[in-house]
């Protein structure tokens, strides 16, 4: 039972108060001395839906050309740097950086680029059936991969 912080009095019915600018939980009878304070009922807080936002798969990659795409996707619509850094609510250094392949664009800013381009700056990449069929059972060796030079 939790009780008085001012006189000790073990009661069920506490009341925040303020005495001398202390935040107190006392007994009605000691409430009397400061002023009570009303206790605000929380509220429950709906959670926030979360946007949907594109994210690349888990095989998708970047493009290995990135830059150069959106380099022409920019230039075919006429676009400076600025024009589309302002668009895109980014710095025209970010795009400049991006488009010289200095810096990989974060999801975020390639999704935006995605959209405003209306290019694909993620793509799958192939994948190569590298087995050989061989009539025969012998499995490869590591002379039959390596060039061995003769002294």
């Amino acid at each position: 039972m939790p009780s008085c912080q001012l006189c000790g009095e073990d009661s069920d019915n506490l009341k925040k108060t303020k005495i001398e600018g202390a935040l107190m939980k006392v007994c009605s009878s000691c409430s009397d001395m400061g002023e009570v304070v009303e206790q605000k009922k929380k509220k429950k807080t709906k959670k926030k839906k979360k946007k949907t936002t594109y994210r690349p798969k888990d095989n998708e990659k970047l493009a290995n050309n990135y830059g150069e795409k959106i380099k022409q996707a920019r230039e075919n619509r006429q676009l400076s740097m600025k024009e589309l850094a302002d668009s895109l609510n980014e710095k025209a250094s970010l795009i400049k950086k991006v488009e010289r392949e200095d810096l990989k664009p974060e999801k975020s800013l390639a999704n935006k680029l995605s959209k405003e381009l209306e290019i694909t700056l993620y793509v799958n990449p192939e994948v190569y059936d590298t087995s050989v069929e061989s009539t025969d059972n012998k499995k490869a060796t590591l002379g039959d991969v390596a060039d061995v030079k003769e002294q």
